[in-house]
């Protein structure tokens, strides 16, 4: 069955929840009882299409499309807002980055937690500079990074919480100095950002930004260098981001002078990959070697080293093509480049694989566009994009088996989940 048509819609675009809580000048027991605060839903999905200017909003209740966006480009990125309301496309050719509201969103009332449904829409704000590339989501925060274009184009970024985005607005912005392939991470009341030097090519040091309203002051230039810097995540009040020899690991909130700690790897490092739950503990992704493979680094950014994670079967020339972590944080699930979905998890002496899915995608495709990992943060399930096959595969990380495949009439590629995290 096909499931890109809109049919279900009207049911689904009724407001399900409450229009207000309590109000009035009498006791609690004038009031209006507060039934029907919690939405048992799955969520919903902001999904891609290949080349196409379109963002469909898949409802996971119905299995069906409820809201079809046209965009002004195809975009070059999907992501969640760090409220899992907002859809955020990102078009980095064309210097913006619209948003979609997938109707699904929770309000603290003080006494109880509200859940609300509603119809998804397109918001007219749009957030704008030059090329937007990386996405830095964290602890309730986010960051958009714009690289700048030179000679002129500074790189910036952007940073903002959902309620900044329901308002039409970001909630702070920063500008450097030059333009360059970089990024900014939140880390509580700090902004740990890129450095380029004027004669570099690219970033190769951290600066520390403190927030003061709507602007960040820096802080503090760190003097540790960390060639290739690329990729980065903040988790336990640490940022750790890869570099050509290692990652170097940052801590702008440790007492005195802020901590920084470069740890070594074999290979270089390119991704980092973290999970709230895992505290400072990270796992670093880097390709190296002829041919090029993908190697993985448990990194205990507290300890000071990095442990290399061996995959079996992982031999040379295999590829990563999408990772991610399930809800909880305990299983870390990577997709290699033959349609295998390794799901591992982390014991005593590190983390290992506990099944391997073969045939989770099975054709997978040799050129971009290759499949879109997303967690569900309502349900113990995660997903993956197949292009090829026009389909959407979901995993059940429990059992870890293939629970359903869901054939759709466009090619599926980024994938955002969005809704009400359980």
């Amino acid at each position: 069955m096909k499931h890109s048509s809109l049919q279900g819609g009207l049911a689904l675009s009724l407001v399900l929840a409450l229009a207000a809580c309590g109000g009035g000048s009498g006791d609690s027991s004038s009031e209006a009882p507060h039934d029907n605060t919690r939405i048992d839903t799955a969520g919903r999905l902001a999904m891609a299409e290949d080349a196409a200017t379109a963002l469909r909003i898949y409802d996971l209740d119905s299995s069906t499309v409820v809201a079809n966006f046209p965009l002004a480009n195809p975009p070059s990125a999907v992501y969640a807002s760090p409220g899992r309301r907002y859809a955020l496309a990102f078009q980095r050719p064309q210097d913006i980055v619209q948003i979609a509201d997938a109707g699904l969103w929770q309000e603290d009332h003080g006494d109880h937690l509200h859940d609300y449904q509603a119809a998804p829409k397109l918001l007219s704000f749009r957030i704008n500079g030059p090329q937007p590339t990386h996405y830095d989501d964290r602890a309730g925060q986010a960051s958009i990074f714009m690289d700048g274009r030179a000679p002129s184009a500074v790189a910036s970024a952007s940073v903002f919480k959902d309620a900044d985005l329901g308002a039409g607005r970001v909630g702070a912005s920063i500008s450097f100095a030059q333009p360059m392939h970089g990024f900014a991470e939140p880390n509580g009341s700090f902004l740990i950002a890129t450095y380029r030097a004027p004669e570099a090519t690219g970033p190769t040091q951290a600066e520390i930004y403190s927030r003061q309203g709507t602007q960040y002051t820096l802080v503090r230039r760190l003097d540790a260098q960390c060639p290739g810097m690329h990729g980065s995540f903040t988790s336990g009040g640490t940022t750790v981001s890869g570099c050509s020899d290692g990652v170097l690991a940052v801590s702008p909130q440790a007492a005195g002078a802020a901590a920084a700690t470069k740890i070594s790897t074999p290979t270089g490092v390119g991704t980092i990959a973290g999970h709230p739950q895992l505290g400072a503990r990270f796992i670093g992704i880097g390709n190296a070697g002829t041919p090029s493979t993908t190697r993985f680094y448990d990194i205990d950014a507290a300890a000071g080293k990095a442990t290399p994670i061996a995959i079996p079967g992982w031999a040379e020339g295999r590829m990563r093509r999408a990772h991610g972590f399930d809800r909880a944080g305990r299983t870390f699930f990577v997709l290699d480049d033959t349609g295998t979905l390794h799901a591992l998890e982390r014991g005593a002496s590190g983390w290992a694989v506990k099944k391997s899915i073969a045939g989770a995608i099975a054709a997978m495709p040799t050129a971009a566009p290759f499949p879109a990992f997303a967690a569900n943060e309502a349900r113990d399930e995660v997903y993956l994009s197949d292009p090829g096959a026009r389909q959407l595969v979901a995993i059940n990380t429990t059992t870890l088996d293939v629970a359903r495949r869901v054939a759709l009439d466009f090619r599926p590629t980024y994938l955002a989940w969005l809704g009400i995290a359980r």
